[in-house]
Formats: structure tokens, sequence, C-alpha cells
């Protein structure tokens, strides 16, 4: 603040002491009123970088003045050469420089010319991470090329930068062309500044590369209106015009469409069905003679979610009923479609909420409920298109060729059938026959079971074309084409060779269908209770008259590689939204901005990363007879190989995905990403229970504050028919807490990158059964027991990850976000600072087992590091470094094993302990960035590179053997990586 506004507050501060010294209320002898108060300018930011042909955002707060404090007018004093401000702030900065010179941006009080201030600038010549524009790249895992690729882009901005969507705009980083865009803020910092924003618009991928280079910006006028999308919200139905086709969505009875039209007759209005209106049904579930579908009963909720000008998406949910009104599954469903292109997207989700919020009386009664499943023959979506008596044409995706379907007669049809070939092996020692369940004892293992896993040799999976044609072959990607005078349909189901069984079938008369679960797979389909599965549909619709395999590939392409929006690592970095992190190049090869001590164990840390990244990218795909790699199947896709049946689905243990999506905002590197989300598709369908079963507690009690009602959520199970075969994901408690196993914060992320709203559905089931537990078990003032100085420091440290992943995700949309998180964090710090005989000096963390391992502050100094800008609470770094004095001062001997040859920063497992184990001592490293940022002692750089110096020996010898690394072993050695590293940037 400049000397002038200094005096002004003085003044101000000298006229206070007089007013109260006047009487009541301050009023001067003989009446009157008082003065008003000096006016006060205040500009923020107050110090910037800035590239040189760029523009950045100021602004500024007139305080005093009385009811007219008046605004501001901006100047850059030195001239045109120091750039220019227009009326609103914006600053441009000149185009070019010499050297790195530092201007002055100045705000004057339009009432009051001697009241201002000043904003330091300095002038760069090349990119300022962290700040506008922002460039990015529009990629896929495979590179394909198009011409228009819808995307929705999350990007992080840093505090301070930037608050109105309504300025923002999308450019081409080449020539610097606006692109028609939408914006959608979904987080934000405390400031009111922006956290995240969602960037919808349709990408040009068509270089050799198949990369589209653009930049987020400011100077824009928000959302884009040059796209013809739009969404009209009727009292029965929703109508959604994209500019090439309209289609309609009932409200009262769903069947997914109730008409599609097109241009078929070419007179350039979109207004010819190409649906067989008479003949809709949607998505039918069958079971013998009776069809459940969802046109029985009247949505329980439909709602535009996005409404354009670029991307809209209808919110479906249901029940899928039969004609005597039984219900046999529940459904979520989202419609997607985009601003000039002939696509729709469905997004489908069914669910078995049979029995939710009906409590068990007994261990044995909740058991019963978890073995509960609903059962189906068949799933099907049916889409019955007009070829106006027409014979239609077909082709298919294969693996080596495209299959060819000439004109069929309307009793004949073609299928692509996707089935399984293996065998089952009852000897496979790495799967054995699961437990069965013991009425009365609540051990909830499950009902007996037939048969234990099969072989994985994903080259038994075959596909048949039947019908007219007969053919074999492997891995068919999964798309089927119809056609017939004026009118091409195409569909593609994500993951068609994955997630067998599956079908495409076609018909002479003119139906489409998708079989969820075929009619021709050999069993029945099992749903347990609670249990999701989801599945992602894609309909280009266009006038032609001919197949068109590139077409085919094209909108296959675009449904099962989606492109990705790739900011720099450096930006990511400078954002905060990964918390504190060190970055490297996509190939993990780049140490130059290291220390150059840490650079040769950084870069040896990095070799490993590669090294270990292909055995979880690649082998998971290597079938095996050994049934170690669970990849392939309904239930099983997104999977990943384990040690022992005990360690559950292992590509959530130890949150893999929160691994990957941390490695890829510190490199980039897209392979990351995918698995990432490969791995939260699985934990929303597999590992979480969706429906609040069993022995749960009634957290609706009056008077928490950090409760107001809801359903619980936790790990659950599922089958898979065709194995037989059950996995209990967790349910060991029958409903009791999880807190020791809760995952899900990587949802968050995942959410915020890509837009998809299912991963914050979930998460917001998390978040609910955060809520319901911290009820149960920490609020002794509301009927529970307060647990907080005798919880083990795992469930802590998962409820401050939830609770601040949710309130960055949706806090601005769920004002119990901020509450929870508090309240954790509150129990947090009171378990931090209450002295305890185990930890007299109450600034670490005792563990009440009397077993304290390394690896719970490793998670908790994870969470807290998180949280630090989650949360933005600064002084939690200040808890952190206390939290790291700690660990390596004299309490050290008590709770860690030394090793032989002590070695700072570095500990064994437990106490008594002879070997350092790298896993914890990573996650621990993220306390050591901590600890280094706020006291800025070496000492902790040198805790950090002794960390990496164990890391090689640890993974290729000493541990598990280098070789033998699967998804588990992964997260544990490498999740904590990017936050140690930060303690070794230059």
């Amino acid at each position: 603040m400049k000397p002038s506004n200094v005096a002004t507050l003085l003044l101000i501060l000298g006229c206070a002491v007089a007013l109260a010294s006047c009487g009541a209320g301050g009023v001067p002898p003989g009446g009157g009123n008082p003065a008003p108060a000096p006016i006060v300018v205040s500009v923020s930011p107050v110090s910037v970088y800035v590239q040189v042909g760029t523009q950045r955002q100021f602004t500024a707060t007139v305080q005093g003045g009385g009811s007219n404090p008046g605004g501001v007018n901006w100047s850059v004093p030195g001239g045109p050469t120091a750039g220019t401000i227009n009326s609103t702030g914006l600053y441009s900065a000149p185009a070019t420089v010499t050297g790195t010179p530092t201007i002055t941006v100045r705000a004057t009080s339009q009432n009051d010319p001697t009241s201002f201030d000043e904003a330091s600038v300095t002038i760069v010549s090349g990119p300022v991470y962290g700040q506008l524009p922002v460039q990015f790249e529009v990629r896929t895992r495979g590179n394909w090329q198009a011409n228009l690729a819808p995307v929705t882009v999350g990007i992080p901005l840093p505090k301070t930068v930037h608050s109105d969507a309504n300025q923002l705009r999308i450019q081409q980083q080449l020539g610097g062309a606006n692109v028609p865009a939408q914006f959608n803020v979904v987080s934000r910092w405390d400031d009111g500044s922006i956290r995240w924003v969602q960037a919808d618009f349709v990408a040009d991928l068509s270089a050799p590369t198949g990369i589209g280079d653009y930049q987020l910006n400011n100077g824009g006028t928000g959302s884009a209106t040059g796209g013809n999308l739009s969404v009209v919200n009727g009292a029965i139905d929703i109508t959604v015009n994209t500019g090439l086709l309209n289609f309609r969505v009932s409200k009262t009875a769903f069947r997914l469409f109730e008409s599609i039209e097109i241009d078929r007759d070419n007179d350039t209005i979109v207004d010819d069905e190409c649906l067989d209106t008479s003949a809709l049904k949607g998505i039918a579930v069958i079971e013998g003679a009776n069809e459940f579908v969802m046109s029985q009963s009247t949505p329980t909720r439909v709602a535009v979610e996005q409404s354009g000008p670029i991307r809209a998406t209808i919110l479906i949910e249901g029940e899928h009923r039969d004609a005597l009104n039984a219900v046999k599954l529940d459904f979520i469903c989202r419609i997607t479609a985009w601003a000039n292109l002939p696509y729709i997207k469905v997004q489908y989700s069914f669910k078995n909420m049979q029995g939710d919020g009906t409590p068990a009386a007994s261990a044995s009664a909740a058991a019963a409920q978890l073995a509960a499943y609903a059962t189906a023959d068949a799933m099907n979506v049916d889409l019955p298109f007009e070829f106006n008596a027409t014979n239609p044409a077909a082709m298919f995706g294969g693996s080596s060729n495209d299959p060819t379907v000439g004109a069929m007669t309307a009793a004949e049809y073609a299928e692509l059938l996707q089935t399984y070939g293996g065998t089952h092996d009852a000897t496979d020692a790495n799967n054995p026959q699961p437990a069965g369940y013991s009425p009365g004892t609540g051990d909830g293992s499950s009902d007996p079971l037939l048969d234990t896993w099969a072989t994985q040799d994903d080259t038994q999976i075959t596909f048949a074309c039947s019908g007219k044609i007969t053919n074999t072959g492997n891995h068919a990607s999964g798309w089927a084409q119809l056609v017939g005078s004026d009118l091409r349909v195409t569909a593609v189901l994500r993951d068609f060779w994955q997630m067998y069984p599956k079908s495409l079938r076609v018909q002479g008369d003119g139906l489409l269908r998708v079989g969820l679960w075929p009619d021709a797979a050999a069993n029945q389909l099992q749903v347990f209770a609670g249990s999701m599965r989801t599945h992602e549909l894609l309909y280009s619709i266009d006038r032609s008259g001919s197949l068109s395999a590139a077409v085919g590939l094209s909108r296959h392409n675009f449904l099962n590689d989606p492109p990705l929006g790739v900011c720099n690592p450096r930006h990511y970095k400078a954002s905060q939204v990964f918390g504190e992190i060190g970055v490297t190049n996509e190939t993990m090869t780049d140490v130059a901005a290291y220390t150059s001590t840490s650079q040769p164990f950084v870069s040896s840390y990095l070799a490993e990363i590669v090294t270990h990244m292909g055995d979880i990218l690649v082998d998971r795909f290597d079938g095996n007879g050994t049934a170690t790699g669970h990849e392939y199947g309904f239930w099983h896709f997104g999977d990943g190989k384990t040690f022992t049946p005990a360690h559950g689905w292992e590509n959530c243990n130890w949150e893999i995905a929160r691994a990957c999506l941390s490695w890829f905002a510190a490199s980039g590197n897209i392979n990351m990403f995918r698995f990432a989300d490969e791995s939260v598709r699985h934990f929303r369908d597999v590992v979480v229970m969706h429906s609040d079963i069993g022995m749960r507690f009634d957290y609706t009690e009056s008077g928490n504050p950090a409760v107001s009602g809801g359903k619980a959520s936790q790990l659950g199970k599922t089958r898979y028919a065709p194995n037989n075969k059950q996995h209990d994901l967790g349910n060991y408690h029958l409903g009791e807490h999880h807190l020791d196993v809760f995952k899900g914060a990587f949802l968050a992320e995942h959410y915020l990158l890509t837009g998809d709203a299912l991963s914050l559905d979930i998460l917001k089931e998390c978040f609910t059964y955060l809520r319901g537990t911290w009820k149960r078990f920490f609020d002794a003032g509301n009927g529970g027991v307060d647990s907080t100085m005798t919880a083990p420091t795992m469930w802590l440290s998962n409820a401050l990850y939830i609770a601040s992943a949710y309130l960055v995700a949706n806090g601005l949309n769920d004002p119990a976000a901020s509450t929870v998180a508090s309240y954790v964090w509150n129990a947090v710090r009171l378990r931090q600072t209450t002295t305890s005989p185990r930890d007299p000096n109450g600034n670490g963390f005792d563990d009440s087992s009397g077993n304290f391992e390394a690896y719970k502050i490793g998670h908790l100094a994870e969470a807290m590091e998180y949280a630090t800008y989650a949360l933005e609470i600064p002084n939690i770094q200040v808890f952190m470094l206390d939290m790291m004095n700690w660990l390596l001062g004299t309490n050290a001997q008590v709770y860690l094993g030394n090793l032989p040859t002590p070695q700072f920063g570095k500990f064994a497992l437990a106490p008594g302990g002879t070997t350092d184990y790298g896993a914890p001592n990573l996650m621990i490293g993220a306390g050591y960035g901590a600890a280094y940022r706020q006291s800025g002692q070496v000492n902790w750089r040198t805790a950090a590179q002794n960390l990496l110096s164990a890391q090689d020996p640890n993974i290729e010898a000493t541990t598990i053997g280098d070789d033998g690394i699967r998804h588990a072993p992964f997260a544990q050695f490498f999740r904590g990586g990017p936050m140690l590293l930060a303690a070794l940037m230059n």
C-alpha cells in the first residue's frame, strides 16, 4: 500500500479515537452527521509476472467516502511502452521488451485523486506458469485424428488470478483465434477467485500428431453465442436441438428418446423423424417372459445439468418396472449432445437398490441382506429406426476386417457377439473358493459358490456375426452401422471386448439393439444389493445412403479414447490444486528443475517410475493361467493383478488412481491418466456399495452441525455369474465403520479434469458416508462415541482427504462441505495437540494400538499437505513442521525402528525393524516438503534425498523384487512421490 494510503488510514484511526471520546453514538457536540471516512484504494494482485503480449486482470476496491465511494481510473505510468490498461482493469503487456523490466499499474480514486494504490508488474519473455494465458494440449492416447472432437477441459487456476468466467475465452495457440466455448466454474478459492473451471469446446485434432494446441485466456465475453445448440425444458419433456439433429426426452415415461429428427429430405430443415416411435422401449431388463422397462414408471428425477451453447447434458433417474409395477433395478442415465455434431452420448448405470434404507435386526440378517441379489436373463438397449420400407444394410467393427451385411429382409438380422471361451481352474491356489456364509456369525462371506476364477487368456474372447453371415475373430472394436435410404446410424459401446458378454445386433426391420447382457449369454446376470454397472454408448445419426468404416472408426475412437486437456505440469504445480508437487516431462527424464545435488536421486527414481508404469499399463493385459490378471469381464474391467485374494481389488487398494493422477499432474503423461480413468470407473462400479442396507446406524439426529441426513455408501461386492465367483470387497464389518479402508478422494480430480459428473455423484456418496461415520464414532454429544483420541490414524487421514476433496469438487453447491471439512480438521488437530502417554510432547500423532507404524504418518502427512490448499489453512504446514520434528526427534526411538546405520529421514516400518521400507517413507516425504517450506532448513532436503536413495534397492531386491510389482505396490512406493520431490526443486 502506498504512503498516501497509510496516511489516510492513520487519519481514519485518529478520527475513530476522536469520535469515541465525543459521547454516546459518537455524534459531535452540536449535532449533525459525522464526516464520511476518507477514501482508501486497494489493488489486487499487488505483485505479478506477466508474459509479453499477454493480459492480466487487476481489481480494485474502494472503501470510505460515505454512501458514494466511487470507482477508480486505471493507468500505467511510463507510457505505452510499459503496456496499457482499460477501464475494467485489464492490463495488456507490450509485445516486446528488453530484459525483465518492472512497471507499475495504478488505480486512482475517481472521487479523490490523492488516493491511489499500485501493483508491481514484471514483464518476462517466456511463459508465466500459473497465470493467464494457460496453454494446454488436447490429445488422446492413440493420437487419432479428427476435425471435430468435442472435449471438456478442466483447468485449475492459482488463487487471485481470475474471478469472472464471463471474461474467459478459449483460443488457438497459433494465431490466437477465438474458439466458441462454454465455461463452468466448479470450484473457487475463499477470496472468490476461480480454482477450477471447465471449458467445453470442439477441438481440431486433424494435425499429423493428433494434438490440438489451445489456451485459456481472459479478454473474452464468456460462453460462446455462435453454437447452434439449444435446450427447451418443457412441462412434460425436454427438447435438445444441436443444429444437426433434434431429440426429445420424456419426463413422464422415459424411453431414452421420444423422437430423433435430422434433415433427411435435404430441405435444410431438421424435422424428419428417424425413429419408429410406435415401437420404442429404451432399455429393458428381461427375466423370463417379463420385461422391466424404463417407461413403466415416471422418473424420480429429470434435470438439465448443462444447457449449452456447446454441450447439453440431461440427467434422468428412475426404476425398471414391469407391467405389474414390480421393481427390478434402479437406473441413472445421462444423455449428452454437442453443438453442430450428429452425436448423442448415453451414460447408463443400473443399480440394485433392494433393501435400501431397511435396517437389519442382527448380524446374520445384515449378512443375508448383503448376500441378496437381483437376477436377469438379458438387458438390452433397443432403438427401432425407420428406414421408410428400405431393406437396410449393416457393417460391424471387427478385429481383422469390418464384416458387411447386405440388404436384409424384415426377418433377417446380424449380430456381433462377444463371448467367453475360457475354462475354469478348480485347482487355482491364487483364487481359492471363498468361505461360505455362516448364519448368525456375521462373517458376510456370501452364499457358497460353484466355481473358482477362470483363466484370463484374452485370446479366448471371440465374436460371431450370425444370421446372414458367420465369422470369428478377436477383440472386436465394438461398433455397428445400419444404413438404408437416406439414413445412417452408427452405434458404439465403450470397452466392448473388455466387458464381455456384449452384443451389437441389427435387424432388417430397423431395430438396433445393444446387448448389455445379451440374450445369448450362457448364465443369468446376478446383481448384488448395492452394486452398480455403468455403460457408455454413442449414437451417430446422419443423412447418408452408404456404409462407412471410417465413420464407424471415428465414432469408436471418440468414445473409447476421448480427448483430454493436458496443461504443462508447471501450471499444475503453480495452481497448487494437487498440493505442492515436483514436476518433470512426459517421458519422466527432465530433472533440470531440481537442485544439482538431488538430480541423480530424482533421475533414478523417475527411471523406476517408467519401468513400473510399464508393469501396471502392460502386464495387466497379459492373460495368464494362474488367474492373477483380473482384467476382462462384465464386472472386472479396470481391475489389476494382485498377490492374494485378501488384497481385494488391487487397483483401488492404496488408491492407485490417486497415484496415477498425481503423476499425470507432475508429468503430463496421458497414459497415467488413462489408467487412473479405468481404475476410477472400476471403483465406481465395483468397489462402492450404493445402497444403505445392513446394520447401518442412524445419523439423522438433530444438533450435529456436520450431519443433515442421507444414506451411507461403503465398500461393496459384486459377482460375475459366468464364473460364479463371489468377491467380498470390504464388507467384513457388515455396515460398521470402514474409515480404515476409506477410498475415493481421487474421484474429485477425475471430475474436475474431465467433467464426468458420475464421479462427483459417487464422491458425494463417499462424503455422505463420512458424515454418518463421523456422527457414529466421533460425536459423543449427539449419541455417538467420542473416538477422536483413540481412532487409528488411518481413519483421520482418510476422512481428511475425503472431506477436503469433496469441498474442492462440490463446495459451491453443498454448504455441508466446508462444515464437515472443518469438523474433521478440528478433530485431527485435537488429536495432534493433546498429550498422551505415548506422545508426551503433543506435537505428533500417537497410535492407541501400541504399534505405531511409519506408513500411518505417511498417510497423515500426505492428507495434510493436500488439505493445506484444499482447506486454505496456511498454518497446517506449521503443524506439519512440528510433526516432522517430532518424528525425527527423541520420540522416533519410541515409535519407529531405527535402521542399523541411522540415516536422517529414513526409518524401518515398525519398532525394532532392521529394513528400511520405502513405501511409507515416501509418503512421509510429503511432510518433509512442507517442513522445508515452513522452516527453510536444508536438513529436510537431506531427508528427502535419503528417502530416494533407498528407493531402488527396496523395489529391486529388498522388498518385493523388481519384476513382481503390481498395482498396490506401485501405489505404495510411488503415490507420495510428487509431494516428496517438491522439497528438492530449485
